[in-house]
């Protein structure tokens, strides 16, 4: 009798809940534009992203595709990021920065307003922090400037760009 009720409920379960046994139940438009096909190359990707860093944070930063990290633009089986396309990731990372380069970051980022960037939304329920920006352009670079401590106690400035899905070269 254990066993039939386990067996009844279980599939009771699986015929009434939201989620499906496989991807296949996903709608069509899940991940329609990571499906749709780009012109945007992970080379030229990587070389923008390294420019927007390098910019912002005014320190070189190697735009060698090799350098950047890549997150899948499209979702596997395990629910999981996966790629091609991928969106290209730059971080540049300064401890114990001074105020006035922390000021000339949140100066030099703002210059991208002109360059058809819009702020990005702070959409969380806690205010949000002064020394952090982002922003995104119509093609979906992302640029954003942040400070944070570390629970060691490091002041730390993070300036980071992701691009839009890129393709494989």
């Amino acid at each position: 009798m254990r066993v039939f009720t386990t067996v009844f409920a279980a599939t009771l379960l699986i015929f009434t809940s939201s989620c499906g046994f496989s991807h296949d139940d996903r709608p069509d438009t899940e991940n329609e534009a990571a499906m749709q096909s780009t012109s945007l190359t992970v080379t030229e990707a990587a070389r923008a992203v390294a420019g927007y860093v390098s910019m912002v944070a005014d320190k070189p930063v190697d735009p060698d595709p090799a350098q950047a990290a890549l997150h899948g633009c499209r979702t596997n089986a395990g629910m999981m990021p996966d790629g091609p396309p991928w969106r290209v990731f730059r971080k540049a990372v300064i401890d114990n920065p001074a105020p006035e380069l922390v000021a000339a970051a949140l100066t030099r980022i703002d210059t991208l307003l002109g360059q058809g960037f819009k702020p990005v939304p702070w959409t969380r329920p806690e205010p949000e922090p002064p020394n952090n920006k982002a922003y995104e352009d119509s093609r979906g670079y992302v640029v954003s400037v942040k400070t944070e401590t570390t629970a060691a106690g490091v002041f730390r400035l993070n300036v980071s760009a992701t691009s839009p899905c890129a393709e494989e070269d």
